[in-house]
């Protein structure tokens, strides 16, 4: 049975939805205050949350900006009444996600109808996350058991993981290359490629701090969130990173962050945008008749897994560019950059431009950035490259 939890300060308002949902067969929890409505949804977590815009004890804005903060009612539907209907505070309440604002005094049947609709889309949701979580937790949970195993099992496990790994697709008008060098046998290294539809591509890549087999077992489960939030979001950057983030946060252990970037390649009309979150600078490459121009995209955005506070998010900057014939992006971990060389000096996002233009014209780049870096040789960390190059 669906549960609703009702707040506002009109008792008379409160029976009248009460009545109403008890004859449609839901559940209901009333209270008057925001203070109430944040205890009673931490511990009975409603399918459905309806508050009066003007609590006795705090702005109906303040109360969303709380139940968003917590991650088990960060996707609860949430109706907001009002009196009024203001534009002003219309604008405000759907920036938290406010699935629908009630007019009072309201139509008894049509309010009825959209309460049901949204509290059955709550339950379905909550069962396919469900499922999922425990899909994803269990492949997690076999892989830490195979690294827990003998150097024989650490082999196999290995093996299972670098299987693992996704293959970048081929798309027609695109070339898009990988490099992924874990350090030792297991790496905290991360990237995925995702269809949102049948033209919109979201790319993941990523680094765990620290390394071994808890960074390789991080970026499995970071790797598979970030995949997961891209579908669920239908590629809206600004709530993955928001979504990945407040999962993060709740399960690393203390200290530890993703650093990642999350773009969406739009093959049909030829778009690239994304969101850096601590990996170093990505490179927009131009490969035009015998000159390379290599530019760093410099964006502002911190790790993921280290906050909840939503502010933090607003840090994060979108990139967007159209790309034509020749154009391409050069995607990184910082293993590459942090390379030391015989001058002592390291290679650098320098490094990395410089072998981009020494590639010879037609070839991938990824081949020239090993061999000037000497990468199989000198590289201290894990090592991921993805070149992104549109060709036609």
């Amino acid at each position: 049975m669906p549960l609703v939890l009702i707040a506002d300060d009109d008792k008379a308002v409160r029976v009248q939805l009460k009545r109403m949902l008890e004859k449609s067969a839901h559940k209901v929890i009333e209270v008057s205050t925001a203070e109430e409505v944040l205890e009673q949804a931490k511990i009975q977590e409603p399918d459905l949350i309806i508050i009066d815009v003007n609590l006795p004890d705090k702005e109906a804005l303040h109360l969303l900006e709380e139940l968003r903060a917590e991650s088990n009612l960060a996707r609860t539907p949430v109706m907001v009444m009002a009196a009024s209907n203001d534009q002003e505070t219309l604008v405000k309440t759907f920036r938290w996600d406010v699935v629908d604002f009630i007019l009072k005094p309201f139509d008894s049947d049509i309010l009825a109808a959209k309460i049901g609709a949204h509290t059955r889309l709550s339950q379905a949701y909550k069962h396919s996350r469900k499922l999922t979580k425990e899909m994803y937790m269990s492949r997690i949970e076999r892989l830490e058991m195979a690294m827990r195993a003998t150097d024989e099992d650490i082999g196999e496990a290995e093996r299972h993981f670098r299987w693992m790994q996704p293959k970048p697709p081929k798309i027609d008008h695109y070339d898009i290359d990988v490099l992924y060098r874990p350090l030792g046998r297991l790496g905290g290294d991360l990237y995925d490629f995702v269809w949102l539809d049948r033209d919109r591509l979201g790319i993941v890549i990523g680094d765990v701090s620290g390394h071994g087999v808890q960074a390789a077992v991080i970026q499995v489960m970071a790797r598979k969130l970030l995949s997961l939030a891209l579908r669920q979001e239908n590629g809206d950057l600004s709530k993955v990173v928001e979504f990945t983030n407040r999962e993060l946060t709740n399960d690393l252990p203390p200290g530890s962050f993703v650093a990642g970037l999350v773009g969406v390649l739009d093959t049909r009309h030829h778009t690239w945008k994304h969101v850096r979150c601590g990996l170093p600078y990505p490179m927009l490459v131009a490969r035009g008749h015998g000159e390379t121009t290599v530019e760093n995209i410099m964006s502002t955005g911190g790790p993921l897994g280290l906050s909840q506070n939503s502010d933090r998010m607003l840090t994060a900057g979108l990139y967007e560019t159209a790309l034509v014939p020749g154009e391409g992006l050069m995607l990184m971990s910082d293993g590459v950059i942090e390379l030391n060389m015989d001058n002592g000096e390291q290679f650098d996002s320098e490094g990395v431009a410089r072998a981009i233009k020494a590639a010879p014209p037609g070839e991938p780049l990824i081949p020239t950035i090993c061999e000037l870096s000497d990468v199989e040789h000198r590289a201290e960390d894990d090592v991921t490259l993805i070149n992104i190059s549109r060709v036609s």
